[in-house]
């Protein structure tokens, strides 16, 4: 079952720590490291804000999408902004992802791989990965909800 996905911008926040998916350093680079931050307040907040478009979650900052850093979908692997893959399957399959009723992201391929806070920091700067889908309480760091502006 998937989760209803807002209209518009939109805060990715972790259920762990209710940090939000930052781009780090506000960067409009591909390849630019996703992580958590502590939730801005201001107008200075486009590189936390996202857009869900047909299976991509696009930052308002930088109009890149979230990807899968390398070329294999596996547990592990750092995320990452990029540009919009157009051409190539295996790309276009690595930055599209579903979110489930529970908070899950996972990317569509594969419903056992899931966005993760790495070793469960609770920290700014605090590193987003791709990892094995988990349950109970040991899971909170890799469920989210998605909050309008």
């Amino acid at each position: 079952m998937t989760a209803s996905i807002p209209q518009g911008p939109f805060f990715i926040i972790s259920k762990f720590n209710k940090r939000v998916l930052d781009v780090e350093g506000a960067s409009t680079k591909d390849g630019a490291k996703i992580c958590v931050w502590q939730k801005k307040e201001s107008s200075d907040n486009e590189n936390q804000l996202w857009e869900y478009r047909n299976g991509n979650f696009v930052n308002v900052h930088s109009g890149k999408v979230l990807d899968i850093k390398g070329s294999k979908v596996k547990s592990d692997v750092r995320i990452v902004q990029n540009e919009k893959a157009t051409s190539n399957d295996e790309e276009i399959e690595k930055q599209r992802w579903l979110i489930d009723h529970e908070g899950y992201i996972h990317i569509s391929s594969n419903p056992d791989l899931v966005l993760d806070i790495k070793g469960a920091e609770d920290e700014n700067g605090a590193e987003v990965i791709l990892y094995e889908k988990r349950s109970g309480t040991v899971a909170a760091n890799q469920q989210w909800e998605l909050v309008r502006r």
